[in-house]
């Protein structure tokens, strides 16, 4: 499979998808200087992935106690367990504490950006699934935290469907 296939069936950015191979967190071959995909090395990685990590319980991220709510209630109403966190210390304190599915993350925290709260959630569980939410298309912190490799950035403002869309391709899939 190509890149654009393998993307387009795990419902990820080809940029994203390409990250994970650069890393050697998918399993794909380089063959003259394009990378490959089995669908069966990839029907197995999507079945490891998700080991080890409740993937119906997911962290919200963000300083706005009305956003937080808001994702608090569209996920909860959808079946998933949901913790808040209002800072980016806090987020790292409860990836310290338990597993999560997937990470909500805001761009712009009131203590640690971001970027620095990414790259902490990085060295407690390497493996992290991450979407970015932001309102600040373009910034420098929005480039920085790309290069971190999250699986995808949520654009505000976005709805209940692109919220419950994410959590699906995204905590239940263990992509």
């Amino acid at each position: 499979m190509t890149l654009q296939e393998v993307a387009s069936y795990l419902k990820m950015s080809q940029q994203t998808l390409y990250r994970l191979a650069q890393q050697s967190r998918i399993p794909a071959l380089k063959i003259q200087s394009r990378w490959r995909f089995r669908r069966s090395d990839i029907e197995s990685w999507l079945s490891q992935e998700g080991n080890g990590t409740d993937a119906t319980h997911i962290l919200v991220v963000d300083d706005d106690p009305d956003i937080a709510d808001l994702f608090v209630d569209i996920l909860q109403s959808s079946g998933y367990q949901v913790t808040p966190a209002l800072t980016g210390q806090a987020a790292v304190e409860e990836v310290r504490r338990q597993s999560f599915g997937l990470i909500y993350l805001d761009l712009v925290l009131p203590d640690i950006s971001g970027p620095e709260t990414l790259r902490a959630i990085r060295q407690i569980d390497d493996s992290a699934r991450v979407v970015v939410i932001t309102g600040n298309q373009g910034t420098d912190l929005l480039q920085e935290i790309l290069e971190l490799g999250p699986f995808t950035v949520l654009v505000k403002p976005f709805g209940a469907a692109e919220i419950i869309e994410t959590a699906k391709m995204f905590a239940l899939r263990g992509v």
